[in-house]
């Protein structure tokens, strides 16, 4: 049961009753692909990020990078970026 990692008690319950204590060192991180069995204590706890696919290529992070830089260079970057990167393609 991970509402019991969750807590404050920080002690993992296998399915076969065994308890594992968590040090406060221990960190999890889990990757789902729904929230379908989740229980609400569960998602109450859990910091939830959502990713979407259209974000996980490299454009995006080009982007923001030449959004920070003079419109003179951004120019030249792009130029460059698509000369000899090519254009995105997003994720397979």
């Amino acid at each position: 049961n991970l509402n019991t990692v969750l807590d404050d008690n920080k002690i993992l319950t296998l399915a076969n009753g065994d308890r594992i204590p968590m040090t406060d060192n221990v960190k999890l991180l889990f990757e789902v692909e729904d929230l379908r069995n989740a229980s609400p204590a569960t998602v109450s706890r859990a910091g939830i990020i959502y990713v979407s696919t259209s974000d996980l290529d490299w454009e995006p992070i080009l982007l923001s990078w030449l959004n920070k830089k003079p419109n003179h260079l951004t120019q030249i970057f792009k130029s460059c970026f698509k000369k000899y990167i090519g254009s995105c393609e997003g994720p397979k």
